[in-house]
């Protein structure tokens, strides 16, 4: 630093940020606390329980009395429970966030995969150094489960009531019957719903990751094995070897494709005239600058770089699309592949749905 800069510092900015650096750095180790509480079931045993002593606690969840002390006293600082003497209260209102699970307001396996992006930081680093790809299996299986448990709450609470119904005759080809394809479906909970929804009609997911879609085949056989939902290990481009389909999904995973144009082609020539595609993104703007500050654009920003940029980097193809960027770049895909009418169907301030059709 030069004597000129030095003069020039503003002392109190510096102040300033250093202190919203601490509030990040307070908020990160919060979430690993969180977590913590997540795996342990600490949340589901304060869950309308009223207030309770660490003892008390401790003895619910046959865990040491005095770590959960000081957990309780961490979450306490932290505004997560109340405390009143020595009785912590974990409020319903919050509790709605951190164990009541598929209410609209579930969104504690958000912590999963934020463990995720630490735990997979050297190859994170390694990936910046070199091409920038994260393969699949350099990520850990806490981030698998965490999107499966993350995205649930916006498959119960949205696709039905939301996503489907702003896409023109969605639905009504739903209720009488439609082969459905879902390109990247992970753990597979979006189809076994559809599935139990719409039995007349019947869900093919396909996903390159075979853990995942063991765990698909395992969730389904969990589900009573339903005979109008399958799952595939294939690659996105091969989901036209499987026959025609009347409607292709991408439930957040068109950005995470090494290849989407050639994804997007081949679902156009999988689909049958007159069959719709319908991707759900996650939201942000076709302007990201608008967005600076969003708690929203700041994970989406986080979970571009440390997973899904990298992770199509390293599949053939390597467009990088990026979590966000905004709708427009989706449409545009859309219109390349051949669709007419792309549109913005839905945005709900927490995803996006871009929706087109073969003519």
């Amino acid at each position: 630093m030069t004597d000129a800069q030095t003069l020039n510092v503003d002392e109190a900015r510096v102040e300033a940020f250093a202190g919203r650096l601490i509030t990040d750095f307070a908020g990160a180790s919060t979430t690993a606390m969180t977590v913590l509480g997540d795996r342990l079931g600490l949340f589901r045993a304060m869950t309308g329980a009223g207030p309770v002593t660490p003892a008390e606690l401790a003895a619910t969840t046959g865990l040491n009395q005095r770590l959960v002390t000081e957990w309780l006293r961490q979450l306490a600082v932290s505004g997560y429970v109340t405390v009143d003497g020595d009785r912590f209260t974990l409020p319903f209102e919050h509790a709605l966030a951190l164990s009541v699970v598929d209410s609209p307001a579930y969104v504690v396996a958000a912590g999963e995969i934020v463990t995720g992006f630490f735990l997979s930081l050297e190859h994170l680093e390694a990936a910046f150094r070199a091409d920038g790809g994260l393969s699949g299996d350099e990520v850990p299986g806490c981030t698998y489960h965490g999107i499966e448990r993350y995205f649930r709450t916006a498959y119960v609470n949205q696709l039905a009531q939301t996503w489907f119904p702003a896409v023109p005759g969605l639905v009504a080809k739903l209720k009488s019957g439609a082969r459905v394809a879902d390109v990247g479906c992970g753990h597979g909970f979006a189809d076994l719903l559809i599935g139990r929804m719409w039995p007349r009609s019947s869900v093919t997911g396909f996903d390159v990751h075979e853990p995942s879609i063991a765990t698909a085949r395992a969730r389904a056989i969990e589900a009573g094995s339903p005979a109008n939902v399958s799952f595939h290990v294939a690659d996105a481009a091969a989901i036209g070897g499987h026959g025609r389909f009347d409607v292709v999904v991408y439930f957040d995973a068109l950005h995470d494709l090494g290849d989407p144009e050639a994804a997007l082609t081949a679902a156009y020539d999988a689909l049958a005239p007159g069959g719709v595609v319908v991707a759900v993104e996650p939201w942000s703007a076709d302007d990201w600058t608008g967005t600076i500050g969003m708690p929203i654009t700041r994970i989406g920003y986080a979970s571009s770089t440390a997973l899904c940029t990298p992770g199509s980097l390293a599949q053939p193809g390597a467009y990088g699309l990026g979590t966000l960027g905004g709708p427009s770049q989706r449409l545009e895909l859309l219109a390349k592949a051949g669709f007419v009418d792309p549109a913005l169907a839905a945005d709900t301030g927490f995803n996006l749905v871009v929706t087109a059709r073969k003519p």
